[in-house]
């Protein structure tokens, strides 16, 4: 079996990428970065080497002796004291990266990518691999920087890189620890914080899918082809409603516009910048973000690799129990869960 290394081997997703890969037999070494500790790795048993991004030299030690990679590795952050850190990490890191893999001879190289680098598409009602990204509508810091990366990926696959480019929708499910902006809808909702809710459109997943998707593009995506790894298309309403359901919490009764969302994500950002240094409740991104999504299609990944989602409910249930059950939800509101019942029966039935 091949030798398969992967970026940021630690983290939410990359660390259930190195699972994934793990239960298919391979040899896998999770690099790893230093802002995070190894908790999303245990009861892996596989080797570990330190990883600095921003450090040519060091993503070439780490990459020595690999076959196939998986770079997952990123800065996934609608906001950030200093957003040069989101640029330096997703565009320098990544170019360290690839120099690499050009220069040790990797057989292989899958690129996670977002879909916020497909939509909102040109024209189009649902984005696929197909879509052209309308760039008069060009904004965000991550997207930016998400998007220029690709195109360093796809310039490497033209000079003769054997890439491919997996563009993940919204993820949820375990390990989100930082959390995620994905991660941080469902622990809002979880500790009463969410008071009303975007009109906007999100594919939601499980992280668990989009791993096995980055080991099903290792093994047979087409070099140079895109694959969206998503599962089921759901409207902020709808994912408000089936976490009500699932945890007995009440439903925001407020739906915001996008021109509201911003105005807000506009005064919470000021005051993260100027006042409190910490990050929004609100950001500008994720405004922008709720304002261009739309519904997603993962058809070509189905067709092309064997990818076989699970439900949205399913990912957003796995997803809430983990923080409920690791301690980011509010006591109160943890009894409430629990006493409720139907969160736990749905991912602990009998």
């Amino acid at each position: 079996m091949k030798r398969v290394f992967v970026t940021g081997g630690n983290g939410f997703m990359g660390s259930q990428i190195v699972r994934a890969l793990g239960l298919r037999g391979y040899e896998v070494v999770a690099l790893v970065g230093a802002d995070l500790g190894g908790e999303n790795l245990e009861g892996t048993n596989v080797e570990t080497r330190p990883l600095d991004l921003l450090d040519a030299r060091s993503v070439s030690h780490a990459l020595e002796g690999g076959e196939w990679l998986v770079h997952n590795a990123a800065c996934y952050s609608f906001w950030e004291p200093d957003p040069r850190r989101i640029y330096r990490v997703n565009v320098e890191g990544t170019l360290n990266v690839l120099r690499a893999a050009r220069q040790l001879g990797y057989e292989r190289v899958v690129h996670t990518s977002t879909t916020g680098t497909l939509m909102p598409s040109l024209g189009g009602e649902i984005a696929t691999e197909e879509s052209l990204f309308d760039v008069r509508r060009f904004r965000g810091h991550y997207k930016s920087s998400k998007l220029i990366a690709e195109i360093a990926v796809l310039r490497a696959i033209a000079k003769g890189l054997p890439g491919v480019i997996v563009h993940p929708t919204a993820v949820f499910g375990a390990g989100d620890r930082r959390p995620t902006p994905t991660g941080s809808m469902v622990l809002h909702f979880i500790n009463g914080i969410m008071k009303a809710y975007a009109r906007t459109v999100l594919n939601v997943v499980d992280v668990e899918d989009v791993a096995t998707g980055h080991v099903l593009a290792l093994e047979s995506g087409q070099i140079g082809h895109q694959y969206v790894l998503g599962s089921e298309n759901l409207s902020m309403r709808e994912i408000a409603g089936i976490l009500s359901e699932l945890t007995g919490l009440p439903t925001p009764k407020v739906e915001l516009p996008p021109r509201l969302l911003l105005v807000l994500g506009r005064i919470n950002e000021f005051i993260a910048n100027h006042v409190t240094h910490k990050p929004p409740l609100i950001d500008v991104e994720a405004t922008l973000h709720s304002a261009d999504a739309m519904p997603v299609s993962s058809d070509k990944a189905i067709k092309e690799l064997g990818y076989a989602p699970r439900s949205a409910r399913s990912a957003l249930a796995r997803a809430a129990w983990w923080f409920v059950e690791n301690g980011y939800c509010d006591e109160r509101n943890a009894r409430r869960i629990r006493e409720h019942g139907a969160l736990e029966a749905f991912v602990q039935p009998s």
